[in-house]
């Protein structure tokens, strides 16, 4: 047990029976995800020989169920990763709301990192560190969900000789995830859902390759994720400047290109994909929007008052100006509300 533990901590001393298994899965889910992965744990056996740690897109308010839901539905115990803890093999580690989870060449992490496409935890910060630093030990999944987290993380997976597996479209009950895991990805398997448990726990036996070296801007990118992006390494990460500020700190935004995967990253560490930030952006015009539709009717209630206000004291003609003006105020959120209701249909 305890040589099983110091090598996963220190992968450069590792004895050659252990360097050369692929005994570390990483899986990320969203939407459709928790179906997935109940039916997933079902499949593997009580001695799977690997660690699994795993990403499933919560909000930060939800409740920290799902150890105990796969630990329920399946013969392997999951619990709530914690921050410093080493992975064993046989048991399931999960992302707790609100936190990312990495893995590092010290062990897991749990931190409050700043959001990447939009979530906490989220998938690609657990693929990309786990990829760099445990390379072909690696074997990354990426099951049902909407949007494109994953993608980048699956594809560092694969760069630094990892496998990457993505659950085949057509079973997901969600497919964008695995669509856009399978654009970023140049051998990526596809499996059926039902199919994944067994291939899984064959692939965890087999003799890892020799890792290729790890690309210098995945190091880098996960050396600054891992230091939670001090404002002064991101200019380190390959990128360019763009137009664009931050949705959810208005920073400025630098376009990366991983490897033929545009994606987008702030000065503190926000990071999205293009749809991922697309959607971000109008999000922001629908908040924008419900601002103004508030702000008019709360100006044509404001004018109101003073006009009734003006006309107790006599005074007809202020009253009566105001009150056309919070008639037109009325008129203009009726409009306001008329567009937003098109947009949304």
């Amino acid at each position: 047990m305890h040589e099983h533990l110091s090598a996963l901590a220190n992968p450069n001393s590792l004895p050659r029976r252990l360097m050369h298994t692929r005994d570390i899965v990483v899986i990320g889910a969203s939407l459709g995800g928790i179906e997935a992965l109940t039916g997933l744990v079902q499949q593997l056996p009580a001695d799977f020989a690997a660690s699994i740690l795993v990403v499933q897109h919560t909000s930060e308010h939800s409740p920290a169920v799902l150890a105990q839901i796969l630990t329920n539905r399946g013969p392997l115990q999951a619990i709530n990763a914690e921050d410093g803890i080493q992975p064993r093999h046989g048991r399931i580690y999960v992302a707790p709301p609100d936190r990312h989870l990495l893995l590092t060449e010290g062990g897991i992490r749990v931190v409050f990192g700043p959001r990447e496409n939009r979530s906490r935890p989220a998938i690609d910060p657990l693929f990309r560190t786990a990829a760099a630093n445990y390379r072909s030990r690696v074997v990354g999944v990426v099951l049902t969900g909407l949007l494109s987290d994953g993608a980048a993380g699956l594809g560092a997976v694969e760069r630094c000789g990892g496998l990457a597996l993505v659950q085949e479209p057509g079973s997901a009950a969600f497919p964008d995830m695995p669509r856009h895991a399978l654009a970023a990805t140049k051998a990526a398997r596809q499996v059926a859902l039902p199919e994944l448990g067994q291939l899984l726990a064959k692939l965890v036996r087999e003799q890892a390759p020799e890792p290729p070296p790890v690309p210098e801007a995945i190091r880098i990118e996960v050396q600054l994720t891992e230091r939670a992006m001090k404002s002064d390494n991101w200019h380190e990460v390959p990128s360019t400047s763009t137009d664009f500020t931050c949705p959810e700190c208005s920073g400025a935004i630098r376009k990366v290109d991983d490897n033929g995967v545009t994606r987008f990253r702030c000065r503190v560490g926000h990071a999205y994909t293009g749809d991922d930030l697309m959607a971000a952006k109008n999000d922001r015009v629908e908040e924008a929007l419900w601002v103004a539709l508030q702000t008019l009717q709360e100006r044509a209630q404001m004018l109101e008052v003073m006009a009734g206000d003006d006309r107790g004291r006599g005074w007809e003609r202020s009253a009566g100006t105001l009150e056309v003006r919070a008639k037109e105020a009325h008129g203009h959120a009726e409009q306001l509300r008329e567009f937003i209701a098109r947009i949304e249909a």
